[in-house]
């Protein structure tokens, strides 16, 4: 094996960090339903504070797991060996390859966290969101994962 082509330990990690940037973006979805479940809102003010935070802040959310992402991608380069210039300029092709496909895998999981799976849990949750029609989400997460997959094989052939 090749200094460059990742372990199985780097696969896992790589998914790991997608899964957390992704689900940190989707937060504020799940708000309202933990309020909801755990009987801390109504329906009503729980449905107010998701149309706030999806609304107003989303944003913020997203951000916030991009910075994860950039700071976890940092630690996991850095503990790689990755710590100089010199070594992320000849490392350049791996530190861009991992970052695409964290990105992407970021994106799916994020897609299909906040649009399919929270969407499902808070109508179930009695939240007013069948009115808001996400069908696009479970084809277009499945794009986006297949891409991230596709990254991530062709990352181990290189």
């Amino acid at each position: 094996m090749s200094d460059n082509r990742p372990a199985e330990g780097d696969r896992q990690a790589v998914w790991l960090l997608s899964a957390m940037g992704g689900l940190i973006g989707g937060l504020c979805c799940l708000t309202p339903i933990v309020m909801v479940l755990l009987g801390l809102a109504t329906v009503s003010v729980a449905s107010d504070i998701g149309n706030l935070l999806y609304g107003e802040y989303k944003w913020a959310f997203r951000f916030a797991g991009l910075l994860f992402l950039a700071a976890a991608l940092v630690i996991y380069f850095r503990r790689q060996g990755v710590c100089t210039l010199d070594e992320a300029r000849r490392q350049r092709n791996r530190l861009i390859n991992t970052s695409l496909v964290v990105l992407f895998s970021a994106s799916a999981i994020y897609v299909f966290w906040t649009y399919v799976v929270l969407h499902y849990w808070g109508i179930a949750a009695g939240l007013p969101w069948a009115q808001y029609d996400e069908s696009w989400a479970v084809p277009a997460s499945v794009v986006m994962l297949g891409v991230a997959v596709l990254a991530s094989w062709w990352r181990l052939r290189r």
